[in-house]
């Protein structure tokens, strides 16, 4: 309980608050490791703070001491990579890596993902290639070539090798939850439902709360919201049941409100997230956010624009002080309440900072910056946002499954104001049809089909 090493690996292994937690204890007992040891605690620590400069000086100390040290490099690659979205400074230390030993595989894996990134998809099929001929038994390689097609619109090839993946390894669950969203994209529901539904049977508890989400996204997707709202509400009693009221129970809270907010009760709203906050405090109690970010944006929803002003300035003075690695959060948050109050120059200033601070594109970000842009009359960035969100198959955007709609119909909008007449008409059709047995009431459906009536004339 006191093995300094085995908190950092476990550290490695999670993310958000529990990475924190287990780095926190990797530094605790630190006090008789070696001191190369002690320079990778210290580094990594620092890394998950925000502190990305220090932690990128502890680990250069091991590769000046310990010049053939592979996995200082792999973390100095890493660390460019996610944490300062430098692509080819990373692609340089990843490669220095490789030159030391051509079998280190997960280098090969986190290679394939920064050239993605970097915009070059053939070098990154290459290296996640590479990494399936080193492992060809493993399933995380597949997992990952599924990922890459998926990010690149290959819908198809992605879902393929997510069943490869499954194949080697059936409980890989990574696997399949994004195997469902590929079917959900698909309107494949049937076997969307399949996949979540062998995930809620899991014998793991958080396993079998993720399940349970996942099977309110269909309904949600197909504009279904009272079944939707029924089908969160049977898997929170459930998770309370089960005591698994962690991480994918607050989500339950989070697709309720998103609900709410996208049908005009702002006040229902806020109800769900004063839940959210409650579960996610007992969670994460020194997180620096709070769930701040979507509170504010609830309240400027609800006409109270001064208090979500005051929410987000208390906001942003925790993040600069306790990890400006998350000021994309506020920026994003920042944004959307400057597009409700109607400034959409400000609101575009603020989400073009969300997205390039983000560590990764997060389609909700992505979705608004659009909207900014529309309404801000930037009509070619509207189309070449929206056109690059809807090629891009990632786990961030089945967590928005109403955006992830209505994205179409923004699309179908841009296109529209830019003389585009048969672009337009194709994505409200398809807006309309992934919402044909949506819930009525639904203005955006309304005016999408007296749109697609006078084009089509």
């Amino acid at each position: 309980s006191t093995f300094a090493m085995a908190y950092l690996r476990l550290a490695v292994m999670n993310e958000g608050e529990e990475q924190r937690r287990f780095i926190d204890k990797a530094k605790k007992y630190s006090v008789k490791v070696s001191q190369k040891e002690k320079l990778y605690i210290k580094g990594l620590k620092d890394f998950i703070s925000g502190n990305i400069t220090q932690g990128i000086k502890e680990i250069q100390k091991i590769i000046e001491r310990y010049p053939d040290e592979k996995e200082a490099y792999f973390w100095l690659g890493t660390i460019y990579y996610r944490g300062l979205r430098q692509y080819e400074e990373a692609a340089r230390y990843f490669n220095k890596a490789i030159e030391m030993d051509p079998l280190y595989k997960i280098i090969y894996n986190m290679l394939a993902y920064n050239y993605n990134d970097m915009g070059d998809f053939e070098k990154s099929i290459w290296a996640i290639n590479k990494y399936i001929s080193l492992a060809p038994d493993e399933a995380n390689p597949y997992d990952t070539r599924a990922d890459l097609y998926a990010y690149n619109g290959k819908i198809d090839q992605a879902i393929e090798s997510y069943k490869k993946a499954l194949e080697i390894k059936p409980d890989f669950y990574a696997s399949l939850a994004k195997l469902g969203h590929m079917y959900l994209f698909k309107r494949a529901y049937p076997q969307a439902e399949s996949c979540y539904k062998v995930l809620s049977s899991s014998s793991e508890k958080d396993i079998r709360s993720g399940g349970r989400t996942y099977l309110a996204l269909i309904p949600l997707y197909q504009g279904k919201f009272k079944e939707a709202l029924k089908v969160l509400d049977d898997g929170i009693a459930a998770d309370r049941m089960e005591q698994a009221e962690g991480e994918q129970s607050f989500i339950k809270y989070m697709e309720k409100a998103l609900i709410y907010f996208e049908s005009g009760s702002p006040d229902l709203a806020l109800k769900e997230i004063d839940i959210m906050r409650a579960i996610y405090m007992k969670i994460a109690p020194n997180d620096p956010v709070k769930l701040r970010n979507i509170y504010a944006i609830c309240l400027a929803i609800d006409g109270k624009t001064k208090e979500a002003e005051e929410v987000l300035g208390s906001l942003k003075k925790d993040i600069e002080v306790k990890n400006k690695d998350r000021m994309a959060e506020y920026w994003m948050a920042a944004g959307v309440v400057e597009l409700i109050k109607g400034n959409s120059k400000n609101a575009v200033a603020y989400l073009e900072k969300s997205v390039k601070e983000a560590s990764t594109p997060f389609f909700g970000a992505l979705y608004f910056l659009s909207r900014a842009y529309l309404e801000a009359g930037r009509l070619g960035e509207a189309v070449t946002e929206l056109e690059k969100t809807l090629s891009r198959y990632d786990e961030t955007r089945p967590t928005y499954p109403i955006w992830a709609v209505k994205a179409y119909y923004l699309l179908g909008l841009a296109y529209e104001k830019s003389g585009w007449n048969n672009k337009a008409i194709a994505e409200y059709e398809e807006f309309l049809d992934i919402w044909k047995n949506a819930d009525p009431g639904i203005s955006e459906i309304a005016d999408a089909r007296e749109r697609l009536k006078k084009l089509k004339k």
